[in-house]
């Protein structure tokens, strides 16, 4: 039977110094010679009412089906959570390790656009992180999960944590060199592609996760954590977007489509769509595209530089 880590608050009535301690939920409390006096709250790390097993989708070898396995419910240590997941994009790079085009340990889990909500607490977590994730919360995931620590992280760029790169991508772990996953009949050992998102639960550093406000949907905002996180940086940090810019999106699949919309939303005057596929930019031209091109009928440069004259053109 799953234990839960439980905080006990202890704050007296007449304002003495908040007190907190930990116990298993299952243990002997160890709190002792608590006078009637004090008002205690009780804050459930998680773990009670958990499945004790979860299906998920697992790659096993390059072009062929994913298998439906069943695995123990993973758990969470210090900086982590458990999520339970509630919508998972499929990206393109998932398909690229599928077909063997990406080299990555396996068998592993796919799966790097999350949401979910959030059910555990790893032991040891900071009470900084209980804060801003308390149990229940909804959340999105970001695909590349920052460990907070390297030195990258430490100036800003999570994009390039070199504990990520090293342990998920480059091992299929989490950064304590192991994975989470593990079968349910023979224990064996499962990797991770990121927080391997193809299941019903998912264990995700606390500092890959992002608050989800009730008014987005889980499923449409799963790709939060993946092509729009790179339509933005695109348009934020490289182009750097400013009202009134004349802006080319060159393709408009996932990343592209976003940042159509996010052009939109810093003001971009004129946004030309760039594409192969008349279906495509037709749908274009409802995500904010002013201006459709498709290059496989006609020369796109010299049509930007229409559309671009006397304009701040960024592409």
């Amino acid at each position: 039977m799953a234990s839960a880590i439980v905080r006990r608050n202890i704050i007296r009535s007449n304002n003495l110094k908040r007190l907190s301690c930990w116990r298993l939920n299952n243990n002997k409390q160890l709190l002792n010679n608590v006078e009637d006096a004090c008002t205690i709250y009780t804050e459930a790390v998680g773990g009670v009412g958990l499945p004790s097993y979860m299906r998920g989708a697992v790659f096993r070898e390059p072009n062929k089906p994913l298998t439906i396995e069943e695995f123990h419910i993973p758990r969470p240590k210090a900086g982590e959570l458990l999520i339970k997941t509630k919508g998972c994009g499929v990206c393109h790079s998932d398909l690229h390790v599928m077909k063997g085009e990406i080299p990555f340990s396996s068998p592993c889990v796919v799966g790097h656009e999350i949401t979910g909500e959030v059910v555990e607490h790893g032991q040891h977590t900071d009470s900084k992180t209980i804060e801003r994730l308390p149990i229940g919360s909804r959340v999105v995931g970001a695909f590349i999960m920052p460990c907070g620590n390297c030195s990258y992280c430490s100036k800003g760029h999570d994009d390039l944590c070199e504990a990520f790169f090293a342990y998920n991508r480059a091992k299929g772990t989490l950064y304590d060199g192991e994975t989470r996953l593990f079968l349910r009949g023979s224990g064996n050992p499962i990797y991770m592609y990121s927080m391997g998102g193809l299941a019903e639960y998912c264990v995700v550093p606390a500092n890959a996760l992002a608050v989800l406000p009730n008014s987005m949907p889980y499923t449409e905002s799963a790709i939060l954590g993946c092509a729009v996180f790179t339509a933005y940086g695109a348009m934020a940090h490289a182009a750097e977007v400013r009202p009134g810019d004349t802006v080319a999106v060159i393709g408009t699949g996932g990343v592209g489509s976003s940042c159509l919309q996010i052009a939109r939303a810093f003001g971009a005057s004129d946004i030309i769509a760039v594409d192969v596929q008349d279906e495509k930019l037709e749908k274009a031209k409802t995500l904010g595209a002013t201006h459709t091109i498709n290059s496989a009928k006609e020369d796109p440069i010299e049509k930007i530089l229409v559309y671009a004259f006397l304009f701040r053109l960024i592409v």
